[in-house]
């Protein structure tokens, strides 16, 4: 089979939105459950209740537990996920207007059988 240049000049802002929104939603997943094996595993091994003892040694009411740390990897994983849906079509918006100037991405399609 002969190889086909294609060139890239443009990219649709709207659809690298979708695509970006869906991509972090699901990398959201991810980070909350490695958030909770993570918590899980310095649970078990004391981590959690030492660093308890050394609030509650500086006077400290602050009780580290589940719900605090999964709150806050929460909080974090979604304005992760706030930030890659308003950046993507960005740059999206900011790659046309370079592929205006020097004319996009070239590359070559091919259908080799392997």
């Amino acid at each position: 089979m002969a190889a086909r240049k294609v060139t890239i000049r443009s990219v649709s802002a709207g659809s690298v939105f979708k695509v970006a929104t869906l991509l972090a939603l699901l990398g959201f997943i991810a980070w909350m459950a490695a958030s909770a094996l993570v918590y899980y595993a310095l649970e078990r091994a004391g981590v959690v209740e030492s660093v308890n003892s050394l609030i509650g040694g500086v006077g400290g009411d602050q009780v580290v537990d589940m719900k605090l740390a999964m709150s806050a990897a929460g909080l974090l994983g979604l304005v992760g996920v706030v930030f890659m849906s308003i950046m993507a079509p960005l740059t999206a918006i900011l790659y046309n207007a370079v592929a205006d100037l020097v004319g996009g991405i070239r590359y070559t399609m091919s259908n080799r059988a392997r």
